[in-house]
C-alpha cells in the first residue's frame, strides 16, 4: 500500500446505478446517480440532487448486473450509509450546480440480494 493512502479499504471503480433515501423521510424522496467508486467501507457517488447533507443518514441501494459465472442474475446490495463528505461542481453562471459526489460511509456491512 502506498505511504499516502490513508484510506482503510481499497476502492474500486465500479459504475452502479445507485439509489438513496433518508432515513426518516417521507415517502417519495428517493435520490438516484451513478458510483464512482467503491469499498468495503463506503461509496463515492455522483448525483445532481441537492437535497442531502453531511451527517445525514441514507437507505442505500446499489444495483449490481448481471455477470456470468458470478452473479448470473444480477443483485441488488443495501444498507445504510452516512454522507461524510459532499463536492459540488458548479454548472453555469447563476451558480447552479451541475453535479455533486457524494461520499458516504457504511454504517454496517451492507447485504447482498439476488
Amino acid at each position: 500500500m502506498d505511504s499516502s493512502e490513508r484510506r482503510k479499504h481499497t476502492r474500486l471503480d465500479l459504475k452502479l446505478e445507485v439509489l438513496c433515501q433518508k432515513v426518516g423521510a417521507a415517502e417519495g424522496g428517493i435520490l438516484s446517480g451513478q458510483t464512482v467508486n467503491v469499498s468495503t467501507g463506503g461509496v463515492l457517488a455522483n448525483t445532481s440532487h441537492a437535497d442531502i447533507g453531511v451527517g445525514d443518514l441514507l437507505n442505500i441501494q446499489l444495483s449490481v448486473p448481471p455477470t456470468d459465472g458470478l452473479l448470473d442474475f444480477g443483485g441488488r446490495i443495501e444498507g445504510f450509509a452516512r454522507v461524510t463528505r459532499i463536492i459540488t461542481s458548479k454548472g453555469d453562471s447563476d451558480g447552479n450546480f451541475k453535479a455533486r459526489l457524494v461520499a458516504m460511509q457504511f454504517c454496517q456491512r451492507p447485504q447482498l440480494s439476488v
